[in-house]
């Protein structure tokens, strides 16, 4: 009996001693991530003005995926490597520009070939208050214009039409990745994807789209006009678009991440480069 109490006294202070130690520990890693993350952001505040030269030392008349911004740049710091990856918001479609005329149609034709119930563009519309109309979602209609564009979810959007989906062996790309809240509202046809050309005109199809996207690749487009050096690409649907689209970008998505051991931290900025000026700024 005695050696039977002995045993449970000392299992339970085993325990003790394991549960004490977890807790210190755990605390000890929380400290050690929020001084990482606290020496992680100057790095990512001294780094930022030298990403921001760069952008404005480009060439702003042309943007293209042929830019030195567009190619991922890696660092050695006393603290980490420093991995900056830049991308053009102007390459998506701008959910807060979606409209009832040309710029709903755009949006409309996208929802399509991602294979979301175009109706879905009232809910937008509805959600910023731009048309008067019941929705189903669980939260008050916010009537105003996004403020991120992971509002879809509140607005009623479903998580497979925002986040992609397979459907009969085939992948289509979630709405979050072919949008934005950050833009001028034009479609920079040196960067956009080719679900975003094909969403600009019905004319567009895979092929005319594909050697818009070939076309680039051997030289950005300087103009607008350019198009019609495309095989394909007529005046009639350079008409149609031409208020839509543009060569060069004014909003820059800048993404930073240290990595030291098994410890990351990011940080996420949105450049305005015509105003010289930061929209958005978070760091994960």
């Amino acid at each position: 009996m005695i050696v039977l109490v002995l045993l449970v006294f000392f299992i339970s202070a085993v325990y003790y001693v394991v549960d004490v130690y977890s807790s210190v520990r755990s605390a000890d890693l929380t400290v050690e991530q929020i001084y990482f993350k606290e020496q992680a952001y100057n790095v990512f505040i001294s780094a930022l003005p030298l990403v921001i030269e760069m952008l404005k030392s480009d060439d702003p008349s042309v943007d293209s995926l042929q830019d030195r911004w567009a190619y991922p740049l890696t660092f050695n710091t006393s603290k980490g490597e420093l991995y900056i990856n830049i991308y053009d918001e102007d390459r998506f479609l701008n959910l807060n520009y979606v409209d009832t005329g040309a710029y709903g149609n755009f949006f409309e034709r996208l929802l399509r070939l991602l294979n979301i119930d175009p109706s879905y563009k009232d809910n937008l519309l509805a959600w910023e208050g731009k048309i008067n109309k019941s929705i189903e979602t669980d939260y008050p209609i916010k009537r105003g214009l996004l403020d991120s564009k992971e509002e879809l979810r509140w607005a009623g959007f479903k998580k497979d039409d925002l986040l992609g989906k397979t459907i009969g062996g085939e992948f289509y790309p979630g709405l979050l990745s072919v949008t934005t809240v950050y833009s001028s509202g034009k479609i920079n046809i040196n960067t956009a994807n080719i679900y975003v050309l094909m969403a600009l005109d019905p004319r567009i199809d895979r092929v005319l789209a594909s050697k818009i996207i070939d076309r680039r690749s051997r030289e950005p487009f300087k103009k607008v006009e350019d198009l019609l050096l495309v095989d394909g690409f007529t005046f009639d649907i350079l008409y149609a678009i031409k208020d839509l689209v543009d060569v060069k970008s004014r909003y820059f998505h800048i993404v930073m991440d240290l990595k030291s051991g098994g410890k990351l931290a990011s940080f996420e900025v949105i450049y305005d480069r015509q105003s010289d000026g930061i929209v958005y700024k978070k760091i994960l």
